[in-house]
C-alpha cells in the first residue's frame, strides 16, 4: 500500500494511500479514516500567507456518522491536490 500523499500538518503527518487516510499523532498514535467510509472533504483557510511563507489549510475528512479526522495548517497547494484527489 504505498502513500499517495505524504505531508505535514499540525497534528503530525498526514498520509493519504489507496485504502485510507491516516494522522500519525508520533510513534505509537494514529487516527485513521478508510476511504471507503469517507463522505466529503471540508477545506478553509487556517492562516493566510504572510511575508511569502505559504499560510496553511485546515481540513477536515467526513467519514460515515460522526466519524471526523482533522488535518490543520497543510500546506495550500498540497490540500488543493488533497481535495481534487479524494473528489467528494
Amino acid at each position: 500500500m504505498a502513500d499517495l500523499i505524504r505531508t505535514r500538518c499540525k497534528q503530525g503527518t498526514l498520509i493519504i494511500t489507496d485504502n485510507q487516510i491516516k494522522i500519525e499523532l508520533g510513534q505509537l498514535r494514529q487516527q485513521t479514516l478508510a476511504r471507503s467510509a469517507l463522505t466529503g472533504v471540508d477545506s478553509s483557510m487556517g492562516v493566510p500567507s504572510v511575508f511569502g511563507l505559504g499560510g496553511g489549510t485546515n481540513l477536515v475528512f467526513h467519514g460515515q456518522g460522526a466519524e471526523r479526522l482533522h488535518a490543520d495548517l497543510v500546506k495550500p497547494n498540497v490540500a488543493r491536490e488533497i481535495v481534487n484527489l479524494l473528489g467528494k
